[in-house]
């Protein structure tokens, strides 16, 4: 490779990142048809030629003061929720002085997560550092300016805007220059994702990440503990707004002859009578609201998925109540998040009579207006061992269920008491005579 190391060179130059592969290419077609050099020899030489013409870039160690600088990020990582391995996306933001940290996890990585992190990590942190330190992200930028100018999205800059947080954005490909928080995703990978970790639910595993970040706080750094620096500076950071940003992403839909929105190909029911109606939708990280005249409608969970459906029995109660036959197919009771037990009531119901399965099982479902899913449920199960579907058993059972039960006070004797001792009555204090006369 020695009679080649001008060419070399002169490549690695032009094109610093330039693979061995392509340089023994470039030889053998411009230079040289019949050279032939393993792979890894060609590898080694490569390597040796590029630590010389291309060494690597160094870093100049940065000094923070309390309060200065907040760096945040995202991170993909994995666990296991309710037995099932879920993708998540970890938030980080971490203080650049004392180097505590506020994590937690998403399903989504979009504005509204981003929003929440931001916004739930300020609280954490008792106020707001004087400049966030963020990537290019399409949730928080709209185009990458000359120089570190950026031109933010409108949500992000609102919600800065309502922290007084002022803005900065990392160089494109320059992760080192928030390297705080990309060196705790590592940190906190190794110490809490492996091996992977198991929850019933995704609020257990974000109340580990919070004990994990406070147990963090006694970790040593520069002779003294983090939590003696995070002390510090939380006296110089901001205090919050008394009024926090919103952490939603608003948007005007129409409301379709079904009553339901839509939002990102995934529906969402509302009551029947807002049907053909403007609403607002507000979209957050783990829910959806929307919004009619001003009034709140509806406030279903977010789905995640594409094409799902979030459909609440109560908003169809209305319309179905007198569209009796379209009851044993409505897509409400038979969609896979209605509960088993209830689908299998409307199937007896049609097998025994289909005329008025339709009707029968409405005023089943009525009853969610006054009680919880569970306990209608409940009341379907014990009605069934009772050898009885009748909506009216249904609702005397969860009647009696509902009622609250009222203890009898306990016969309190005394030790050595055989027997209660009969109460001596007396008629001094009544008017006998007046008694007499009422009595003839």
């Amino acid at each position: 490779m020695a009679r080649f190391e001008s060419q070399v060179d002169d490549l690695l130059r032009t094109t610093p990142k330039i693979t061995s592969a392509r340089v023994a290419q470039i030889i053998r077609e411009r230079i040289d048809p019949n050279f032939a050099v393993g792979e890894r020899a060609v590898r080694m030489y490569v390597a040796a030629r590029r630590a010389r013409i291309v060494p690597k870039e160094a870093f100049v160690r940065l000094a923070y003061a309390p309060g200065d600088q907040v760096q945040f990020d995202f991170k993909d990582v994995v666990a296991r929720i309710a037995g099932v391995d879920v993708e998540l996306h970890m938030y980080v933001a971490r203080l650049s002085y004392s180097t505590a940290f506020f994590a937690r996890c998403y399903l989504s990585e979009d504005r509204p997560a981003l929003f929440d992190g931001l916004v739930s990590a300020c609280i954490r942190f008792g106020g707001v550092a004087r400049e966030g330190l963020f990537d290019n992200a399409s949730t928080a930028v709209k185009r990458i300016l000359r120089g570190r100018d950026r031109n933010m999205t409108d949500d992000f800059a609102a919600v800065c805007g309502g922290l007084a947080l002022r803005m900065q954005f990392a160089a494109p490909a320059k992760g080192n220059e928030k390297g705080g928080v990309e060196g705790l995703h590592g940190y906190i990978e190794d110490r809490f994702f492996r091996p992977v970790p198991e929850f019933k639910s995704l609020a257990d595993l974000n109340s580990a990440l919070e004990a994990f970040a406070e147990s963090y706080l006694d970790k040593r750094v520069s002779g003294e503990s983090v939590r003696e620096r995070f002390e510090r500076e939380r006296d110089a950071l901001r205090p919050l707004p008394a009024v926090l940003p919103a952490t939603c992403v608003r948007d005007t839909v129409r409301i379709n002859k079904f009553f339901e929105v839509t939002y990102k190909t995934n529906r969402y029911s509302v009551p029947s009578k807002f049907a053909h109606r403007d609403a607002t939708i507000e979209i957050f990280h783990d829910r959806i609201r929307v919004v009619v005249d001003g009034v709140l409608i509806a406030e279903p969970e977010r789905a995640f998925g594409k094409h799902e459906a979030i459909l609440d029995p109560l908003h169809f109660v209305d319309l179905l109540t007198f569209k009796h036959r379209a009851v044993v197919r409505a897509e409400v009771f038979r969609h896979r998040r209605f509960h088993h037990s209830l689908q299998s009531l409307l199937n007896g119901y049609v097998e025994n009579d289909p005329v008025s399965a339709g009707k029968r099982f409405m005023r089943v479902v009525t009853l969610l207006e006054d009680h919880p899913m569970h306990d209608l449920v409940n009341a379907v199960l014990a009605a069934a061992q009772r050898g009885t579907d009748d909506p009216g058993a249904i609702a005397l059972l969860l009647r009696q269920e509902a009622r609250p039960y009222q203890a009898v006070e306990p016969l309190r004797m005394t030790p050595g008491t055989r027997g209660g001792v009969r109460p001596v009555v007396t008629l001094e204090s009544y008017d006998v005579t007046s008694l007499k006369e009422s009595a003839q």
